[in-house]
């Protein structure tokens, strides 16, 4: 990803609690499994909502740090480009949210933003990997767009801007999100001296580096952020 997948300056700094083993050998396999768990250790204060309807009252999501997991990305850093396949994906505007407000898609892949909510939203994103404006569009519309560079883009609705999203476009097969429990699984890794990146959009990101071996499992655990000692 490069240096796309640093946090912004608004972003806390990070460190990761990293704990890593070997486990029984994957039988047949020329290639690692990374493999791990991801806990986010405090609470995520959520943005305060604003709108332009002045007269709808909007309450401010909660952001606890089991859901949280789910909008982390885990991939390999310094990955040289693969051949990858596209995906479809989607992510919708519901209740003046994104949702999933954290998606990673293939090169090419192709995103569509559908408006479930009773109200206009207009869907831009001012990135320089992939720059669009949907404009305004009602509620069971939709609009898509195509990702074709790797990297990040930052999305945003232009008439709700408590509203934001990441869409992470990577060139390589080796990303993964975690499940509800925080559990990642990254297969076909390499092997080799491989360095190993958590990110979230509020936290940064931090990178560890380590050996994965040919038909073998790696464990990587990581807290964001690390416990102060």
């Amino acid at each position: 990803m490069g240096n796309g997948a640093r946090g912004g300056p608004r972003l806390l700094a990070v460190a990761a609690l990293v704990t890593m083993g070997v486990d029984a050998p994957v039988q047949g396999q020329e290639t690692a499994t990374v493999q791990g768990r991801v806990e986010i250790g405090i609470p995520i204060t959520a943005r305060r909502p604003t709108t332009a309807y002045p007269t709808r009252s909007v309450p401010a999501p909660a952001l606890a740090p089991g859901s949280e997991r789910r909008n982390v990305v885990i991939y390999l850093r310094s990955a040289l480009p693969q051949g990858v396949a596209p995906v479809r994906a989607s992510i919708r505007q519901r209740n003046e949210t994104f949702t999933p407000r954290v998606l990673a898609v293939t090169v090419g892949s192709e995103v569509d933003f559908p408006n479930d909510d009773p109200f206009y939203h207009n869907v831009f994103s001012l990135s320089r990997v992939r720059s669009f404006n949907l404009g305004r569009y009602p509620r069971g519309d939709t609009r898509r767009v195509r990702f074709d560079r790797p990297g990040i883009v930052k999305v945003f609705c232009e008439i709700h801007s408590h509203m934001s999203a990441t869409v992470m476009v990577f060139d390589h097969p080796w990303f993964a999100m975690p499940d509800e429990s925080g559990r990642f699984v990254l297969d076909g890794v390499p092997p080799g001296d491989r360095q190993v990146t958590a990110w979230h959009e509020r936290l940064g990101d931090t990178t560890v580096t380590l050996r994965a071996e040919a038909g073998r499992a790696v464990t990587t655990d990581f807290v964001l952020p690390v416990p102060r000692q």
